[in-house]
């Protein structure tokens, strides 16, 4: 992965975080800009209408997970359920759930380990990904040092942090969603495909490490569809496909979810994105306070001479971002700021506070205050 380089030169006060879940609070702010605080109950306005809006707290689950878990505890389809951002696994954590044509009162009485619901109430819309002002975070370090360094970083910043798209937009062990999406961008979906089922580079899993590996070697799916553990249900879907139509590898990319396929073009668009970010701050034209945007290239971006000489450093053209064998992963671009605002700033106690807007990384704006070495 390409290194990011920071916008604060003084080295940071080390340490780590997510020790544990309860070490990494986040709170969702909705768009009217109420925090869904934890633990706090919340009484919305019943309207009329087949929705369900409900506050989901949850401790150590992936926002997809919850919601899975929930829907079987409902006996329904998670695709009823909408929202407007994920947020981290490792964690306790609020946001805002939309779920179709279930009365609150089931949604109330649900009892399930680590979730908890804190209000619920009728409504005319869902949720839409996206409909949130920010998130108020409280992050616990462990082990660090010289913590009087903090408000130092935070005056040398002069409040902002590069923008950067973090980690868990690439994969958060094989870190390899934006390679994939690169080839679904070149047309190339045999690769796409194989390097989503086959890459074993960062596996935790040994079961499902050799698996891949096997994969990888001999390209026999009926095989690997006996050999790829049961939790991998994306890839045996694909692989279940494979089995019946061995050379079909956009049939096997249609089998994941949208949205599954859509993040991989999205992380090739992040990487694009953080790499012209760094190399603008290394060269002296991002400082502390700037404000401006940059571009998510897409198909209808009108790149600048830096993003064009990545693009055909990469051989790369922005029509490329129409893609053809899969037209709905299509995307046309977008903005985004390339400095985020830290407000409501304090470190106190080994405790960071502040609230980031909507897209922001908790992660990444922490690697500038606790990072020791910046190169």
């Amino acid at each position: 992965m390409y290194s990011l380089l920071y916008l604060s030169k003084m080295p940071g006060i080390g340490g780590s975080i997510k020790n544990s879940p309860d070490d990494f609070i986040v709170e969702e702010i909705g768009k009217d800009g109420t925090v869904f605080e934890i633990d706090g109950l919340m009484e919305g306005k019943d309207e009329e209408g087949n929705y369900t809006h409900f506050i989901l707290q949850k401790r150590e689950w992936t926002t997809e997970g919850a919601i899975r878990r929930i829907a079987k505890q409902l006996q329904i389809g998670k695709k009823r359920f909408n929202y407007a951002g994920n947020k981290d696994k490792i964690a306790l954590s609020t946001q805002l759930v939309s779920v179709f044509k279930i009365e609150k009162e089931k949604i109330l009485s649900l009892d399930l380990k680590d979730i908890r619901i804190n209000g619920a109430w009728s409504a005319k819309e869902k949720i839409k990904l996206g409909e949130l002002q920010g998130n108020r975070f409280i992050i616990k370090v462990r082990g660090a040092v010289n913590g009087g360094k903090v408000n130092e970083i935070y005056g040398e910043l002069d409040g902002r942090f590069p923008n950067y798209f973090g980690e868990q937009r690439f994969g958060t062990t094989r870190k390899n969603t934006h390679l994939i999406g690169e080839q679904l961008l070149r047309g190339r979906y045999d690769k796409a495909a194989m390097l989503f089922l086959s890459d074993s580079k960062g596996e935790s899993n040994e079961e499902a490490k050799t698996a891949r590996g096997h994969l990888e070697q001999t390209e026999d799916f009926s095989a690997a569809l006996k050999e790829f553990p049961k939790y991998l249900r994306l890839e045996r879907s694909m692989l279940e496909h494979l089995s019946k139509n061995p050379n079909d590898y956009v049939g096997a990319l249609r089998a994941l979810p949208r949205g599954t396929l859509l993040m991989f073009v999205h992380a090739f668009q992040s990487y694009l994105f953080n790499r012209i970010l760094s190399d603008r701050i290394a060269e002296g034209e991002i400082k502390a306070g700037n404000g401006e945007s940059g571009n998510i290239i897409g198909y209808e971006t009108e790149p600048n001479e830096r993003e064009k000489a990545l693009l055909e450093e990469l051989e790369i053209k922005t029509k490329d971002f129409k893609i053809k064998g899969i037209p709905e992963l299509s995307s046309k671009g977008n903005c985004r700021t390339l400095l985020a605002t830290l407000k409501n700033f304090s470190f106190e106690n080994d405790t960071f506070r502040f609230s980031l807007p909507a897209g922001s990384y908790a992660t990444v704006a922490l690697r500038e205050f606790l990072d020791v070495k910046k190169t």
